[in-house]
């Protein structure tokens, strides 16, 4: 029987409620392996990058308000174009010094943090006005490229990884948040290499769950067209994806199309054409047999490893496969058998993560945004997306009996020696060409 329409409102609004991301107003907790006991993400901040402010870049399809303030500068309307650009966002905005920031960043426990705030938009223009414009770029579209890859080349310049990160964030959130999830991981990340938010036009609604959804799978073709320009142009060694919730298909999407466009060449060869690097997926919001389909056809032979980071204990994932009527991604341990698991892990490059351990000590109720508030699982996270480990180097241990990897109880020591191992000594010379 069909559930009545309080009822049905009632389950959508805890969904809604749930699923948003956001770095609130403070810099999120300290991840345990980069505590004053684990490694140091910033001995190899660039000189230039020592500030209270973190630079992003902003690729987005959303609509803009011309001449409104940053944190109201693009709406939730979708359009047909990529706006590129740069944004500010504060941390510690009052001038803290940077020495100061630095050691509070790795202060643990920390009951509080610094102050996140987007500041400033610089918005280089739209890209890709129309189908035809998308495949080949414009006169118009080329000036506005040339000068985002000139800026991000200049990150990558004053970088010792030379890697670009992309976010793309998930359902219910707006751009001041997803900016401030994303500034700090790029500070925990040492603010080494260029951090980009990939911005699809979600409407931050508690009531727009299938309007988020139908705007992430339109937004997938120019996220695609957004890596090839990325991989053509900037010059980065590698290009990695954190993708979050409703984020999640938008990216493994786009790898299937990558995967598609040349099935017939080996997948090493396109990865390296495109620089792929490592797809990390936290609690993704995906359709299980969508994600089948996708393995099936070569998406995850793409990138160097993917990582899947999922919760039992998902209670917005568990609303939203009753709303969809199918499992998510981001809750399969309690779907796939071990045997299905298994085959993730050695014929499709997945490694299957599974929080509830960290989640029991730091989670949240809904335990949907751990990759960021939860101080072990950003850990894993981190390191999952800025370094080769194996898991199990990673302080990670091996769970047999379900085929996942998982937190131990003695994670932190784990993870604080790993990050010590993992992290360079020493800053890069940012004078260096």
């Amino acid at each position: 029987m069909r559930p009545s329409r309080t009822v049905a409102r009632a389950c959508a609004a805890a969904v809604l409620a749930v699923l948003p991301v956001g770095c609130a107003e403070r810099l999120m907790p300290t991840p345990v392996g980069f505590s004053e006991a684990g490694g140091d993400p910033f001995a190899r901040t660039p000189a230039s990058a020592r500030t209270d402010e973190v630079r992003l870049f902003v690729a987005s399809n959303r609509g803009v308000r011309a001449g409104a303030r940053a944190e109201e500068y693009f709406t939730n309307g979708r359009t047909e174009q990529l706006r590129l650009g740069t944004m500010g966002v504060a941390i510690a905005g009052d001038g803290m010094p940077w020495p100061e920031l630095a050691a509070v960043s790795r202060t643990w426990p920390r009951e509080d943090g610094p102050e996140v705030e987007l500041r400033s938009i610089d918005d280089f223009g739209p890209v890709w006005q129309g189908l035809a414009a998308i495949t080949q770029d414009q006169p118009a579209d080329t000036e506005v490229i040339d000068r985002f890859v000139t800026a991000v080349g200049a990150d990558l310049a004053a970088s010792a990884s030379k890697q670009i990160y992309v976010f793309v964030h998930g359902f219910n959130t707006t751009v001041p948040g997803n900016a401030a999830v994303a500034a700090c991981m790029f500070h925990y990340l040492g603010r080494d290499g260029a951090f980009l938010c990939f911005e699809w036009p979600s409407r931050g609604d508690l009531f727009g769950y299938q309007s988020d959804k139908a705007s992430a799978a339109a937004s997938t073709r120019m996220f695609r067209q957004l890596l090839i320009r990325l991989a053509a142009r900037t010059g980065a060694d590698r290009i990695h994806v954190l993708a979050h919730s409703a984020g999640a298909p938008v990216a493994v999407d786009a790898f299937l199309e990558l995967r598609l466009m040349h099935s017939q060449e080996p997948a090493g060869k396109v990865r390296e054409r495109y620089r792929l690097g490592r797809l990390v997926l936290v609690a993704p919001d995906m359709d299980l047999g969508e994600f089948r389909d996708a393995v099936a056809d070569g998406a995850t032979e793409l990138p160097e490893r993917v990582t899947l980071y999922v919760n039992s204990n998902d209670k917005a994932l568990d609303i939203a496969s009753w709303i969809a009527g199918f499992a998510r991604l981001g809750q399969p341990l309690g779907v796939l058998t071990p045997r299905q698991v298994e085959f993730l892990e050695d014929d499709a490059n997945v490694d299957l993560v599974d929080v509830a351990g960290a989640e029991r000590t730091f989670g949240s109720w809904l335990g949907h945004s751990y990759f960021h508030e939860d101080p072990w699982v950003s850990t894993d996270v981190l390191m999952a997306l800025s370094t080769p480990l194996h898991p199990l180097d990673r302080g990670l241990q091996r769970d047999d009996e379900r085929k996942v990897y998982a937190f131990g109880a003695s994670y932190a020591t784990r993870a604080q020696d790993a990050a010590r191992k993992a992290f360079p000594s020493a800053a890069p010379d940012a004078t260096k060409p």
